[in-house]
């Protein structure tokens, strides 16, 4: 193949899989052995698939490139299957576009060919939690449930769960997360469609609000009568969703009883279903505080529109654990609890955490990337604004906060009337935020802009040392 023209390859094959990664791995062995000529192209920044792997895959009769540039020349396949990453707005989305190329996903993949049962979670945030704590309460029900297992503790739709699925039964139930970048090629939705919430995010890899939400608007696009909805009740924004599918809906809220779903009532979470009010557990019993209990809200009704008895809820919950890099605690200097929020790697998100905690009680350690993939993040209006809501509440939150990387010199300009520390790297962060630590209710790591994934799982060695 080192002789063969880049040309030939991407004219020649009849299925284009994006990312030389353990997933485009999977995907391109499958579609192989089902008859595909398949080309694996391009490379994806910091993931890579296993040493050895290329030559496997080229005696498997897959046209391997790990170094295509497919903004120049995607080629014409009749299906390209792209990275979870892949901007909307991308040169080569648009010129596979033209050549009247399908496109899809590995989600794409998984969604139709699950044998049974899929619960899907979307939203702007709450998705990792929320699909978490559901897969766990159809677990603690007796269910078999297969769920995504990606890098950073995410549930989306992997390699490794496509190749499983031939052996689940048809009871099996799938539990999946769906970020907007895996919707935007996806044809197909889940029996239950769950959206947490809404606002302006991403922007950069969609182009617009408008197509951002028209991404998530995927999620429900293709359900039908006897499927369900799960949205909640107390976003206009999350509500509108169910009016775009002839689904079932069912809701939930923190703000108040909803008429099929889950609630907050005082400090307690209620279910009404079938005409029937039950208790499931005091909110003190979950590791949520705060706008994140909507998150058990999310996973209950979900539960429910699942067939899991209003009885057996509680056991999926209380002592359930939080997804890694999503506020557990991970150290303590002195009396202090760290707490691992790594990928709250967007502003709604950081607010979100924040708002349970005292004014000036916490040391915030925040910083990271301004750019993802070579395109600016936070940078549209709306976005901005987003960005500018969530650094008032850091003033309000934080005693004093520590900012690293490029994103240092926008956050100190945006903290002023805070104690700001700017520094260069994630380690020093850790150090400087230390010695502020004293007297905090708790120093978290909530980098509000991109990090990379390396610093992020190394976060919880760096603070206990």
């Amino acid at each position: 193949l080192g002789d063969t023209p880049v040309v030939t390859l991407a004219r020649a094959a009849t299925a284009l899989v994006e990312g030389v990664t353990e997933d485009g791995a999977a995907l391109a062995r499958l579609l192989v052995a089902e008859g595909e000529t398949v080309r694996l192209a391009g490379r994806v920044p910091g993931v890579a698939a296993a040493p050895g792997r290329l030559d496997e895959l080229r005696a498997q009769g897959v046209l391997v490139e790990p170094d295509a540039v497919l903004d120049l020349d995607p080629g014409a396949p009749s299906v390209a299957f792209l990275d979870v990453w892949t901007p909307e707005t991308a040169p080569r989305v648009a010129r596979l576009r033209a050549a009247g190329t399908r496109l899809s996903c590995l989600a794409d993949l998984v969604l139709a060919r699950a044998p049974g049962p899929v619960i899907g979670v979307t939203g702007t945030a709450g998705k990792t939690t929320t699909a978490a704590l559901t897969a766990g309460i159809l677990r603690a029900d007796g269910r078999t449930v297969h769920a995504g297992a990606a890098r950073a503790g995410n549930l989306w739709p992997t390699g490794e769960l496509l190749e499983a699925l031939p052996s689940a039964a048809p009871s099996d139930w799938l539990v999946v997360e769906l970020t907007s970048s895996h919707l935007a090629f996806t044809s197909g939705s889940p029996h239950v469609a769950v959206v947490t919430s809404f606002w302006p995010d991403h922007l950069e890899l969609h182009g617009s609000l408008a197509a951002y939400r028209a991404a998530k608007e995927r999620l429900v696009a293709s359900q039908v009568a006897g499927d369900w909805v799960v949205v909640d009740a107390d976003e206009p924004a999350v509500r509108a969703f169910a009016e775009r599918t002839p689904a079932r809906r069912a809701s939930f809220s923190r703000r108040s009883g909803v008429e099929r779903g889950a609630f907050l009532d005082a400090a307690t979470i209620r279910v009404r279903w079938d005409g029937r009010e039950h208790d499931v557990c005091a909110a003190r019993e979950l590791p949520l505080r705060g706008r994140l209990v909507s998150n058990a809200l999310a996973a209950c009704t979900a539960a429910l529109a699942a067939g899991v008895r209003p009885q057996a809820l509680a056991g999926g919950l209380i002592g359930a654990s939080l997804p890694p890099y999503r506020g557990a605690e991970v150290a303590r200097w002195g009396a202090v609890p760290v707490l691992d929020a790594g990928a709250a790697a967007t502003p709604g998100k950081v607010a979100a955490l924040l708002e349970p905690y005292a004014d000036s009680s916490i040391v915030l350690i925040a910083g990271g990337e301004t750019e993802l993939g070579g395109l600016p993040v936070h940078a549209s209006g709306e976005e901005r604004r987003v960005l500018e809501a969530a650094l008032a509440e850091v003033t309000r939150a934080a005693r004093a906060a520590v900012v690293f990387g490029p994103a240092a010199g926008r956050l100190a300009a945006s903290l002023a009337e805070l104690e700001v520390e700017r520094v260069r790297t994630l380690g020093e962060a850790i150090g400087a935020a230390r010695s502020l630590a004293p007297g905090a209710e708790a120093v978290l790591f909530a980098p509000i802009f991109p990090v990379a994934l390396d610093d992020r799982e190394r976060f919880a060695a760096l603070a206990v040392r």
